[in-house]
């Protein structure tokens, strides 16, 4: 309930953060007009550091899921976002408040929804049930940086300073440890007891949730990246997360109707139910606070700002889960926090000058 109240109260704040016609002209493209309201860079961290807690706590109820089908976690997920947006950008169009200055955006936007839907969420939610909650969101965050900078500069022109490389190669350094085949051995050593779910300890599939989490933090670069040019091209905040909630709630459910059968899905006891619905509230959250910083920081910035996840997730998946306490957890993470310390360095220089 009080993060369907946080969700409600940001949400009727974008309402109130309308473009001044100065604005709209400064960031006014070629096709159409940025909707995206005046912030300062300090109301844009906060923003982002939010996300990265309720992103965590999403996290949390998503490894209580690992026992069910990824793509009708994924699907369920979707679902609140669907739900509290729809009446809003109803009672927007009534109000006669504009929701987008142009949808010369929404195909891409579409395709890189469905591209964030399937390999981001679905394959995340098949590396927590390998290699669970410490060691998916750091391989995971960390791909998602790497790729983010990387298109934020092929697509968005957005420039890449000495300091970002440098946290950009000490994050590529900690997804190599954790995906090292030393971390999957004492990962299935230690899998016996390493949580109430059971995850699946072999080698191979170890291996595999690796691989799913790279290709999950890729996807979410892809998804990161189109969603600020939507949030720039001309597409509202409100608009942005309605349509990544419809593409993945249409199409997940779909393929999980399809794989499993209505008889299959109705007979999940009430409790799975309802962690999948939290889950949902809360990632619905966690993407108002993400798409509000998107609008004041790049995304470069705003990936780093969340990989603070990964300390989080760490904590959470050893004291909620019993995961394991390997050296090489403790060496991601420690490398994590050195690229986000080169990161952190940089914004303060910047400030000071």
């Amino acid at each position: 309930m009080l993060n369907l109240l946080f969700s409600g109260v940001f949400i009727k704040s974008l309402g109130k953060l309308r473009p001044n016609k100065l604005d709209q002209e400064k960031t006014q493209g070629a096709e159409g007009k940025s909707l995206r309201p005046p912030m300062s860079m300090l109301a844009g961290a906060l923003f982002g550091l939010s996300s990265a807690v309720l992103y965590t706590a999403t996290n949390i109820a998503l490894r209580h899921c690992v026992q069910i089908d990824a793509f009708l976690v994924s699907a369920v997920k979707a679902v609140p976002t669907v739900v509290i947006l729809g009446p809003y950008l109803i009672w927007m169009l009534k109000r006669g408040e504009a929701i987008a200055s142009s949808f010369r955006m929404v195909p891409r936007f579409v395709a890189a929804a469905l591209v964030g839907q399937f390999i981001g969420n679905a394959f995340f939610q098949l590396a927590l049930g390998r290699i669970g909650l410490a060691v998916s969101v750091p391989i995971t965050l960390g791909t998602m940086i790497i790729g983010a900078s990387i298109l934020g500069k092929l697509l968005l022109n957005e420039s890449v300073s000495l300091r970002t490389r440098v946290a950009m190669v000490i994050l590529l350094a900690s997804i190599l440890v954790l995906s090292s085949p030393e971390n999957q051995l004492q990962l299935e050593d230690e899998s016996v007891t390493a949580s109430e779910s059971e995850p699946l300890s072999t080698a191979a599939e170890i291996g595999f949730g690796s691989i799913c989490a790279a290709c999950s933090g890729l996807a979410y670069a892809v998804f990161g990246t189109t969603m600020r040019q939507a949030l720039t091209g001309g597409l509202s905040a409100p608009l942005t997360m309605f349509i990544s909630g419809g593409v993945g709630a249409i199409s997940l459910w779909s393929v999980s109707l399809y794989r499993l059968g209505g008889n299959a899905i109705a007979l999940l006891p009430f409790d799975d139910w309802k962690v999948m619905f939290i889950a949902g509230v809360l990632n619905f959250s966690a993407f108002v606070a993400l798409s509000i910083s998107l609008k004041s920081l790049p995304v470069v910035a705003v990936n780093l700002l969340n990989a603070s996840q990964v300390a989080m997730a760490a904590i959470a998946g050893i004291i909620f889960f019993a995961e394991p306490v390997t050296s090489s957890l403790l060496i991601g993470v420690s490398l994590t926090f050195l690229g986000l310390l080169a990161m952190f360095q940089r914004k303060r220089m910047k400030v000071s000058t």
